[in-house]
This record gives C-alpha cells, sequence and structure tokens, in this order.
C-alpha cells in the first residue's frame, strides 16, 4: 500500500505553569511501515505514527518518557533501530524508562536507548538470539500431483524453493546463514549497553525477572501498578490513531469529510518534503491495497502528482517490500526518475527492500537505510506449476493441437525443454535490464554488479559497504 505523508515535525510543548509529569506511550504490535487498520483507523500504530508521537513526547517537556513493551510489542528489529534513533535524539531533560514482557531480541536495541529498563517480577522475557527458517512444499504438493518448475537468474535467486525443493540448496543455506549471522552482529551492536550480558541471557532461552536483573537485561523487577504510580505525576497517556469523529453536528461532518478529502490544507506550508510510503508486494495494476501491495498504477499517478505539486520541494521514498512483478517495478522506477528530475528524491529502507524493492529504490538519488534493514536480491525468476500429476492422478485426459510451436506455452500441464529454454530467455533478459540499471544508478562497474547480483541479500550495512546503498539513516535525516 502506498500513502503520502507531510513531514511536519510539530511538538507539544507544556501550556505556561503546568507540571511536568510522565508521558506513557504504549507500544504493541509489529509497527509496519503501513499497518492494516480500518475505516476510522484502531489498528496497531504505524512505525510512522509512533516515531511522531514520541518525538513529539521528548520535546514536551515532560520530566519522564514511559514506553511500555509489555502489551504484544512484536516489532522487528529495523523498526526498534528507528524508534532508539529517536531516543537518542532527546535532550537532557527528560528521562527514559521502559518495561519489557514477553519481548525478544529487538526489544533490547530500545532498551539499549533508555535510562531505565524494569520488567514485572512475574514476567518472562523471551532473549534467545534470532532464527531464520525456510518452509519446503515440493513432498506435500507431490502427493496431489502438483510440481512447479522454476527458472531463476542466479544461484542465490531461492524463494522459489520453497515450492520445487524437498529442503535448501547448498547456496540457499549459505545465504540464508549469511545474512542471520550479519543480522545477529548488527542487534548484538546496537543492543549492547552497560553490564548487558547478552550471550549469558541467551544461554538461558527464557528470562524471568529474578535471573533478567542477574544478567543485566533489566535495571529492576517490579509490580507495574506500583512503578507506573511512582513516576512523576501528572501522568498523560497517548493514544494512537484517529479519534472517533462527531458527527452530531453539521461542523463536525465538514472536519470528518475534510480528513477524508486529504486534512487541513491550511496546516500545510507553502513547501513542504513528502513522505511517500510503499509497503507491500509490487504488482500491475490500478489499485493497491491497504498493507499488502503496492501497485504500479496508483504509485505511478501519485508520483506524477507529486513532481507538479509545487508545494512539494523534495520527496522522501520509503520502502518496505520484498519485491513482486519486475514489469510495475520498473514502471515505479521510471516514475521515480521522473520525479527526481523535478526535485529530490531520497529513498529510505525499512525493514526489507528487496529485488523490486530494490529496483524502484536506485532510482533515487541517494538511498539511506538501517542498519538491519534487509535489501539486495537483484535478479529474477519464473515460478510455472505443473498440474499434469494432478490429471493423471484423476483419470483426466487432454488432447491440443497447436497453431504455433509456442501455443501452449502458458499451459499449467506439462513442461518441456523447449518451454524451459523460453522463460530462461525472458528471465536473462529481465536480469541483464535490471542489473544494468543498477551498474548506472549506483555508478558501479558492471562487473561488480555482476558480483553482487544472482540473488544475494545483504544488511543494510553491508549494502553501505558494497556501495549498494549511500549510507545509514533515519526518516528524520532523510527529510533534513
Amino acid at each position: 500500500m502506498l500513502r503520502i505523508i507531510l513531514a511536519l515535525f510539530a511538538t507539544l510543548a507544556l501550556a505556561a505553569g503546568e507540571a511536568r509529569g510522565t508521558v506513557l506511550l504504549t507500544l504493541n504490535g509489529d509497527l509496519a511501515l503501513r499497518p492494516s487498520e480500518g475505516f476510522l483507523g484502531g489498528g496497531d500504530p504505524s512505525l510512522h505514527e509512533v516515531t511522531t508521537k514520541l518525538r513529539d513526547a521528548l520535546a514536551a517537556g515532560e520530566a519522564r518518557l514511559v514506553l511500555d513493551l509489555s502489551r504484544g510489542f512484536s516489532g522487528g528489529l529495523a523498526a526498534a533501530e528507528e524508534i532508539a534513533a529517536v531516543l537518542r535524539e532527546r535532550g537532557p531533560g527528560t528521562s527514559v524508562a521502559c518495561l519489557l514482557d514477553r519481548v525478544g531480541d529487538p526489544a533490547l536495541v530500545i532498551a539499549a536507548a533508555c535510562d531505565e529498563v524494569v520488567m514485572p517480577a512475574a514476567g518472562v522475557l523471551a532473549v534467545h538470539g534470532l532464527a531464520a527458517e525456510g518452509w519446503y512444499l515440493a513432498p506435500a504438493l507431490a502427493r496431489v500431483g502438483v510440481r512447479f518448475h522454476a527458472v531463476a537468474s542466479g544461484e542465490f535467486k531461492t524463494a522459489p524453493e520453497t515450492f520445487t525443493r524437498e529442503g535448501p540448496s547448498d547456496a540457499a543455506r549459505a545465504e540464508m546463514r549469511q545474512l542471520i549471522e550479519g543480522m545477529d552482529r548488527v542487534l548484538v551492536s546496537l543492543a549492547a549497553r552497560p553490564g548487558l550480558d547478552l550471550a549469558k541471557a541467551r544461554a538461558e532461552g527464557l528470562q524471568t525477572g529474578s535471573a533478567a536483573k542477574g544478567l543485566g537485561l533489566v535495571t529492576q523487577a517490579v509490580e507495574p501498578g506500583a512503578w507506573l504510580a511512582a513516576q512523576p505525576t501528572p501522568l498523560r497517556r497517548v493514544r494512537f490513531g484517529a479519534e472517533v469523529p462527531d458527527l452530531s453536528s453539521f461542523a463536525g461532518m465538514m472536519r470528518f469529510w475534510g480528513q477524508l478529502l486529504g486534512g487541513d490544507s491550511a496546516a500545510r506550508p507553502a513547501r513542504s518534503v513528502a513522505v511517500v510510503e510503499l509497503a507491500g508486494m509490487i504488482i500491475p495494476g490500478e489499485h493497491s491495497m491497504p498493507g499488502d501491495t503496492v501497485a504500479d498504477g496508483d504509485t505511478c499517478a501519485l508520483l506524477d502528482r507529486l513532481r507538479d505539486d509545487r508545494r512539494v520541494a523534495a520527496v522522501v521514498l520509503r520502502i518496505d517490500s520484498p519485491g513482486g512483478d519486475a514489469t510495475a517495478s520498473d514502471r515505479i522506477h521510471h516514475a521515480v526518475r521522473r520525479l527526481d528530475e523535478a526535485k529530490p528524491v531520497v529513498c529510505l529502507m525499512d525493514g526489507v527492500a528487496a529485488s523490486g524493492g530494490y529496483w524502484i529504490a536506485c532510482a533515487a538519488r541517494e538511498i539511506r537505510v538501517h542498519r538491519a534493514t534487509i535489501t539486495g536480491s537483484i535478479g529474477a525468476f519464473a515460478m510455472v506449476p505443473d498440474l499434469q500429476g494432478a490429471a493423471d492422478l484423476l483419470g483426466v485426459r487432454r488432447h491440443v493441437e497447436l497453431a504455433a510451436p509456442h501455443g501452449a506455452l502458458m499451459s499449467p500441464f506439462g513442461w518441456t525443454a523447449e518451454r524451459e529454454a523460453v522463460y530462461r530467455r525472458v528471465i536473462a533478459d529481465v536480469d541483464d535490464r535490471f542489473r544494468r540499471l543498477v551498474a548506472q544508478r549506483r555508478n558501479l562497474p558492471r562487473e561488480r554488479i555482476d558480483t553482487l547480483a544472482q540473488g544475494r541479500v545483504f544488511t543494510g550495512e553491508q549494502a553501505v559497504a558494497e556501495r549498494l546503498a549511500d549510507g545509514l539513516g533515519t526518516l528524520a535525516s532523510a527529510v533534513a
């Protein structure tokens, strides 16, 4: 799904004479770039919403900020990295504490940016390290006579193996290993703080309150209600999501419709930085779906409108996508380039910007990443189902007359060397185009791109080292 946000970093200062107390933010859900939501909101908060509210809270002049991560926090490593970066922007006037319970390793990245870390005495932490797993469906599909045939541009373009193999290839196993080790190095570095024995904590697997304190995971184990009551008063709770509109009056209804149709234009400055979020699988079509897909139709239309909008001075393109359709990715890539010819476009990669996600990203004049971003996967593949076995199991017979040699090319029945050769030629052409674009946009020799391609994946740190990205960054630094 795509959406546009005006980068207005307003602050909520305390009124004159108002007591400095505590502001409480409860972080729950996976903090997706574009989470699913109802008509009036009410779903889990987005990463942008959380960081905006957090920045406002830190600037409000309160004595204390409390982050409650005990209510179902499941954010990933890149999201935790962004939140920690915002916390480290704070001045000396506000202390920060976080409450942990039933969280894993990524929460430690946020904890490392806090002054105090507590957990319920009866709580449990699940700090046991990272893992990567793959699922392989070929044996199950074979039971019903279904096979998949795949043509890939490199040995590390291994996504089809889920459907074509009984287990990982050597290349897939090696790539999975190097990626998880790279991500773990990032996590260990980001989570480090005085007194924390992360290796020993992981050896325990699960940690209760008393054990967590001894391992340096928390500064103390508490009874949460009493601990919150002891914070500086007054206590102010930050709420996420849209407020339920007042539809009992004409004025309330007009405000509601104004929000639906694009917000309060009076609040927009004469020149703004627009933040465009692209989250989900990249598909051909006219309409993106919330939190799931990025369609080339409405995405290109939006980028073209931004190019012509004189109120927009620059654009931050924020991507969280594993890729998708090559043609759709290429169309969006060129829409980004048209936009960049008129005004600066900076790409910020979130959790994942791989394959088609990177295809789009490399159109920007500058690419910023989190250390924990997963990117790369330069290459292409095609996967074709073969239902001939299922037809044989059912006793279904088929007869085909061809008017041309490849008349049945798209048929899901049977697989021949001739069909494979056709797909291989197409995939090679798509892959070559992808590599040429990356070499051109990143100003790297084609020979270097050939080494980095073949479906290889990288952490954000690795991508910067390989010059596939320009540096580390957050939304605030990208906007600046």
